[in-house]
């Protein structure tokens, strides 16, 4: 039988696997819409992710309730705090999506020209969307060899989301240098594509907590 703390900590590995769940699956829906030019599902999919603040806050509450209960032998407690820094990791991610899913593309009275930078704009966020994946599949994993082969792929497709973002961040300079007129909306997109590599950076930085706080002795 399970001891009241295994339950309570079973009970947080579920919200914290359901609230990155949410995460994947919104910036599923930013892929989607790169990949077909069809950005109907934006709105809602950044509607989905309006309570995430407040599921975070629930996960931290009962995260400091389960370490006041059970005083945690060291480990578990290393492991709690952990969680602690993940759900602010999940946080800014989510910022970052939502930030996307409302502005992206940016609306202009001209011609933005991307048609050169989108099958980068694709590889890059499919990097991101496998490094959330690798990551969040680790909260339930107890193998420690697993995790390291998690951890490590997660940061392998971080990396990926940076050189892909330099190679987009130069074709758009190009773009906006040949296009004076439309500088300002180049500039805006250039932004929303730093998103996406900023949320790569949140899924390989929830993978190393993980790794170093929660599994890890």
């Amino acid at each position: 039988m399970l001891t009241k703390f295994e339950n309570s900590v079973i009970g947080i590995n579920d919200m914290m696997i359901a609230l990155g769940q949410k995460i994947i699956a919104a910036n599923e829906v930013i892929l989607e819409g790169l990949v077909s030019g069809d950005y109907s599902r934006y709105k809602d999919a950044k509607s989905s992710l309006d309570n995430v603040s407040h599921l975070a806050n629930s996960i931290d509450n009962k995260i400091v309730t389960t370490l006041a209960l059970f005083s945690p032998e060291a480990s578990d407690l290393k492991n709690m705090v952990a969680y602690l820094k993940v759900t602010n990791e999940y946080v800014r991610a989510v910022s970052n999506t939502k930030s996307f899913l409302k502005n992206f593309p940016i609306k202009n009275d001209g011609e933005l020209h991307l048609e050169k930078i989108m099958p980068n704009v694709i590889l890059l966020q499919k990097a991101t969307l496998e490094s959330l994946r690798f990551a969040v599949s680790m909260i339930n994993e107890d193998d420690k060899s697993t995790m390291k082969d998690l951890c490590v792929k997660a940061n392998v497709e971080e990396t990926k989301t940076d050189d892909i973002y330099s190679m987009i961040e130069k074709n758009l300079f190009i773009e906006m240098l040949n296009a004076n007129e439309l500088s300002k909306e180049y500039f805006e997109t250039l932004s929303l594509i730093r998103k996406i590599e900023k949320i790569g950076d949140r899924a390989a930085g929830i993978a190393n907590l993980l790794y170093d706080g929660n599994k890890i002795d």
